[in-house]
């Protein structure tokens, strides 16, 4: 049984991560082609992408609002969001648009239509087309999807261009490095990626989310009543326990250096600079923000 369990187990992570993304490719084509419209349209220049860490409170954004500027999901809600006027917003969490989990992400991502400026160009999970166009969404937007479909490893081939279909990154971080790649930025700077994760005991009866740069009103809710939490959390991340979040950020930090060893090659004169003060995420050379030339 045991032999047989194994057999299954490596015939769908032969699925997940091979076959699939080229199956889907075919499916699919049409749609990721458009991606080609951006593909090195920012070529030698250099972006920052903006993660939503508490870190991003102490800085003062409207310095960036020249620059190219990245952010992602709730980014919105931080009070210096239209001082910044962000260029590229990402959406990959499938939180957000799958409609039997909760109420509160697709809620959100419904609201993001009027709260998001019309001039960010919004980049979002491929997955979430059907309900992009299901509530009318983003019209006023330009819109660009990526596709996802296995993971980064080191023991099959894997795509980062984005008018194909790449790894799930387990974090919008990573979505916008590789689509800051895809545009051809050889300069990319990180800012509000603490990435601090393991400090932080979640679950039910536990804390429900991350620090953020914003006010979090999951932060607030009681995380032991049901009813609550069933509007608000995805069921499955109630039954993390701590050895799974050491599993997943093992995989996300993997992930960050498989994705900067492919992309060096393919894009030489990549360089990519962690900003963020106090960061774990190591796998980038640290610098400090006040010393970067705005």
């Amino acid at each position: 049984m045991k032999v047989l369990n194994k057999l299954k187990s490596i015939n769908s992570y032969l699925y997940r991560n091979f076959f699939a993304p080229r199956l889907y490719n075919y499916r699919d084509g049409n749609i990721l082609k458009k991606n080609l419209e951006i593909k090195n349209i920012h070529s030698g220049k250099r972006c920052f992408i903006i993660g939503n860490g508490p870190s991003v409170s102490n800085l003062d954004l409207e310095k960036l609002s020249n620059e190219y500027t990245f952010v992602m999901a709730e980014f919105e809600k931080n009070t210096q969001a239209k001082k910044l006027r962000p260029k590229f917003h990402i959406i990959t969490d499938s939180v957000y648009f799958t409609e039997d989990l909760t109420e509160y992400w697709p809620r959100s991502l419904r609201e993001k239509d009027g709260k998001i400026s019309t001039d960010t160009t919004v980049i979002i999970n491929l997955a979430a087309k059907s309900f992009v166009e299901k509530y009318n969404l983003f019209k006023q937007h330009r819109v660009y999807y990526v596709g996802t479909q296995g993971i980064f490893t080191e023991n099959l081939p894997f795509n980062i261009d984005i008018d194909r279909y790449v790894p799930y990154p387990k974090n919008s971080v990573l979505m916008c490095m590789m689509a800051a790649a895809w545009m051809g930025f050889n300069e990319i700077y990180l800012l509000g990626c603490e990435h601090n994760f393991l400090s932080h005991n979640m679950g039910y009866g536990k804390s429900l989310t991350f620090s953020h740069s914003y006010e979090d009103e999951i932060a607030k809710l009681d995380s032991t009543n049901d009813e609550v939490l069933k509007k608000y959390v995805d069921p499955k991340d109630l039954k993390l326990n701590y050895e799974m979040t050491i599993a997943n950020i093992l995989q996300l930090f993997r992930n960050y250096r498989l994705f900067y060893a492919k992309a060096f090659k393919t894009h030489p004169d990549l360089k990519i600079f962690n900003a963020t003060p106090d960061s774990f995420l190591d796998v980038f050379p640290m610098v400090n923000f006040e010393e970067i030339k705005l």
